[in-house]
């Protein structure tokens, strides 16, 4: 979708009163942030939006994100005060993972890009003093030494690729690909082959979903129906 369209596409929901809301995913979620009437508090902070929902007239961002990516950790039994970080990416998903640490008290978080400056930018706006922005070239000092790496990119949907060489994981490490299809990804096969903990994004993807439907409709979400529907829908089950 071009810029063009992604402004129509905003329009057109604006002006369908029979429209609830969307749901927004790469690589539009920092563009759409631009083009609404309000954003929520976790939105404005990241700049970024998952979701928008419709009220009176007016078109409201959110970031679901960032609560959703804590509780995929906390269901997994990582928690991330006094860790080390690694994110990949500086897209809208990267964003809400780095804040995400940062709210958790993670000791320190690196953010790495293709585009340095994209990555210098997310450390800037969301105040990352510990870490910092890490080139590619780097990778292979920050990968081995940290206690979380995040891949909040795309690279491993295409069911092959990975970023770095999984051979630089050890087992005491944790590994969060935030892609949820293909379910055993590049990065996550590799990281359990070398003894690591590793999970995909499915969960991630089920809190987001559940914290849209209240943000869409007011009413507390159905958790076991949407979590057996996304088992049935994505990989039949959640812990692959």
């Amino acid at each position: 979708m071009t810029a063009d369209r992604l402004v129509d596409a905003v329009a057109g929901m604006r002006a369908d009163q029979h429209v609830l809301g969307a749901a927004v995913t790469r690589p539009y979620t920092v563009a759409v942030a631009r083009l609404l009437d309000g954003l929520g508090p976790e939105a404005q902070v990241v700049r970024a939006v998952n979701t928008i929902s419709h009220r009176a007239g007016a078109l409201i961002g959110w970031n679901t994100d960032r609560s959703a990516f804590l509780q995929a950790l906390d269901e997994a039994d990582f928690q991330p005060k006094g860790r080390t970080a690694l994110v990949l990416g500086a897209g809208g998903a990267a964003r809400a993972s780095v804040d995400a640490l940062r709210g958790a008290a993670a000791a320190k978080i690196w953010v790495s890009s293709s585009d340095l400056d994209e990555a210098r930018a997310v450390c800037r706006d969301l105040e990352v003093t510990a870490g910092g922005p890490t080139p590619l070239g780097s990778l292979s000092l920050v990968a081995r030494k940290v206690d979380l790496i995040v891949n909040a990119t795309p690279v491993g949907s295409d069911g092959e690729t990975v970023l770095f060489p999984v051979d630089w994981i050890n087992p005491a490490q944790f590994v969060f690909d935030l892609i949820y299809q293909p379910a055993l990804t590049p990065l996550v096969r590799g990281a359990r082959d070398r003894g690591a903990r590793a999970i995909n994004g499915l969960t991630m993807l089920l809190f987001q979903a559940l914290a849209a439907f209240e943000i869409w409709t007011g009413e507390p979400p159905p958790e076991a129906a949407m979590r057996a529907a996304l088992e049935r829908a994505v990989v039949g089950r959640l812990s692959v």
